[in-house]
């Protein structure tokens, strides 16, 4: 307990965030070489089906959330083409994932496995190869992200929202954490990664980078601060409200996110050992998988039933 001190007052020093940085920048380099020539054959067979506003969705590890999506995109597309990009560690995750993509008619794609214990940057560079291997040579009208457990469940259309904007999404300031804490003139955000979208033409000459910045408090996506957001102007922004809502599962009341209304994101399926999920019994996901289905999605569940 005696080193504590001194390891966080290392942890926050500007040269070890610097080299962490320069090691993950290296790491992420040699992992968006590989597979590139998958993403660059996925745009062009996109760009070729006429696709022209794309949303991605980052798979993880949990079949039944990507089954519920695709239903939840066929019942009230948000008027943006889904596209999953599969990030997952688990080969039986993958061959599923892939099954119920192609039985739903979703464009799909594998990245190259790999093997990273920090879950936001894992989701972070998996974001920033789809963005500089399929996005930047679609180079579609708009483009976004969305967590794979957010399903669209009203009409929506996300297109209005990025009327006259260069982005717009869930906006997320900064939390204190061993290397970060708050000051009165902080500024700095980022849009939330799991649900995010851009015009191309306002981020074309941008290098995202959808790293999280534990130094500025910022998680996934927390890199395009320097990047772009500080860049734009209040007026460019399109800030989608959240709420919290009640579930009751089982005699329990819960509660889970609605963003703008329309979204319903569950939050933390793929790692429920993790501290402040409750996700943690099969039992329990089984009742949130059919508490999902039955609520919003017309009933029995798909085909992923068993993946806990």
């Amino acid at each position: 307990m005696a080193f504590k001190p001194l390891v966080n007052r290392l942890s926050r020093s500007r040269t070890v965030i610097q080299a962490k940085a320069l090691r993950n920048q290296f790491v992420y380099k040699v992992f968006e070489y590989r597979g590139r020539a998958s993403g660059r054959l996925l745009a062009k067979e996109l760009q070729d089906a006429g696709v022209s506003r794309v949303c991605i969705t980052i798979a993880f590890n949990v079949p039944w959330v990507i089954d519920a999506l695709t239903k939840a995109w066929e019942m009230h597309s948000p008027g943006m083409t889904l596209v999953v990009v599969d990030n997952s560690t688990k080969v039986a995750a993958r061959e599923a994932i892939a099954r119920i993509c192609k039985m739903r008619g979703v464009p799909y794609l594998a990245l190259p496995m790999r093997v990273e214990k920090h879950l936001s940057r894992s989701h972070g560079t998996a974001i920033t190869w789809a963005f500089h291997n399929i996005v930047r040579h679609l180079k579609p009208e708009l483009f976004g992200f969305i967590d794979h457990d957010c399903f669209p469940v009203t009409p929506f259309d996300i297109p209005s929202k990025l009327a006259g904007k260069a982005v717009y999404g869930r906006r997320a300031y900064g939390t204190e954490n061993h290397v970060y804490k708050a000051k009165a003139d902080d500024r700095h955000w980022n849009l939330w990664a799991g649900y995010c979208f851009y015009r191309f033409s306002a981020v074309a000459d941008r290098k995202l980078n959808f790293d999280p910045r534990l130094n500025l408090g910022l998680d996934t996506g927390g890199a395009n601060w320097a990047i772009l957001y500080s860049k734009l102007e209040e007026a460019d922004v399109a800030v989608a409200t959240l709420e919290q809502r009640p579930m009751t599962m089982a005699g329990a009341v819960g509660h889970h996110e609605f963003i703008d209304g329309a979204f319903f994101h569950l939050a933390g399926v793929s790692y429920p050992e993790r501290p402040g999920y409750h996700h943690r019994t099969v039992e329990h996901r089984e009742m949130l998988r059919d508490y999902v289905w039955n609520t919003y999605l017309g009933g029995t569940a798909g085909q992923a039933v068993s993946d806990f």
